[in-house]
């Protein structure tokens, strides 16, 4: 995904589980190299809304240290696996300093071939690291430069 963003000169946002950074700290230092973003998915990928709160925040606490100390400074943006979150949750975001962010394109159930109607500026996609993944970032990639848009990470959408 990252040597296609980069041929594309396209930027991202890459979620991260603190599972797959113990295994791998080398790609935060990847993605960062490639123009793209960190960001958290918890230390699990596994859903834990209604998980009494100090799990959560132990979940959204650790990926923050090992994020922050592979690159020195920790996650701007939490997405829960799934997307279900609770109060516990937001209350782990916030005590990190992270800004609780959804998607609102690229669903597990919704096919690349809705996205012509449904695809704006501001739009955040889901794709998960997996071939299927990977299919869909060339089709969306491609989708983006038919409708003249430019993929950027949510920092980069955020702050304007």
């Amino acid at each position: 995904m990252l040597q296609l963003l980069r041929r594309q000169g396209a930027q991202a946002t890459f979620f991260v589980s603190g599972q797959a950074v113990a295994d791998d700290p080398q790609m935060l230092l990847e993605i960062q190299e490639a123009r793209s973003e960190v960001a958290n998915h918890g230390y699990h990928h596994r859903a834990m809304r209604g998980m009494p709160e100090y799990r959560v925040r132990r979940e959204v606490a650790s990926t923050a240290r090992l994020v922050a100390d592979a690159l020195g400074t920790g996650p701007r943006y939490l997405r829960p696996p799934y997307g279900q979150f609770d109060r516990a949750w937001q209350r782990a975001a916030r005590a990190e300093g992270e800004r609780l962010v959804l998607w609102n394109v690229g669903g597990a159930d919704e096919t690349v071939h809705v996205w012509p109607r449904t695809l704006h500026p501001g739009d955040i996609i889901a794709l998960r690291d997996d071939a299927e993944g990977l299919r869909r970032l060339r089709q969306a990639l491609a989708m983006a430069r038919q409708l003249r848009l430019q993929p950027v990470t949510l920092s980069a959408l955020l702050q304007g």
